[in-house]
């Protein structure tokens, strides 16, 4: 049964992560971005204020990678970089309010695709799902 439910991770995860699905997703929520800059964007969105080794630790990349991706979202005027209080040598980033504009497009266009794709379940199941996904993240979490 854990077998099949990390097949079924593995599933959701690859579908989430393709490159194509995430070209789709900028298109549809009509934002210019490139799709390696797009995951950038989520992950600082996800974790802000963040650093650069915690965003390429969450997105499994290299710290020079992720580093060149921020330099863009910066250069776009989507985000802006300060030094850490607690370290000077640690680079921190945060929406503009720009940034926070094309995450609100984005999130319209990410809601839409959702409820399009739960339209079927029952609020139930939808509790349920949300429920257990936390709980999985927390029991996971435990071996961290």
């Amino acid at each position: 049964m854990e077998n099949d439910i990390f097949k079924a991770l593995i599933d959701l995860v690859s579908i989430i992560n393709r490159p194509d699905r995430d070209k789709k997703m900028i298109a549809n929520a009509g934002v210019s971005l490139e799709a390696a800059t797009f995951r950038v964007f989520v992950g600082i969105v996800h974790l802000q204020p963040t650093s650069v080794g915690d965003l390429a630790d969450m997105m499994g990349k290299n710290y020079s990678s992720v580093s060149r991706q921020i330099d863009k979202l910066e250069k776009a005027g989507l985000i802006h970089t300060y030094p850490s209080s607690s370290d000077s040598r640690v680079r921190v980033s945060e929406l503009t309010k720009n940034g926070e504009e094309i995450n609100a497009m984005i999130d319209l266009t990410r809601g839409r695709i959702m409820r399009e794709a739960l339209d079927d379940w029952t609020q139930e199941e939808k509790d349920g799902l949300l429920n257990n996904l936390r709980r999985l993240f927390q029991s996971l979490q435990k071996f961290d």
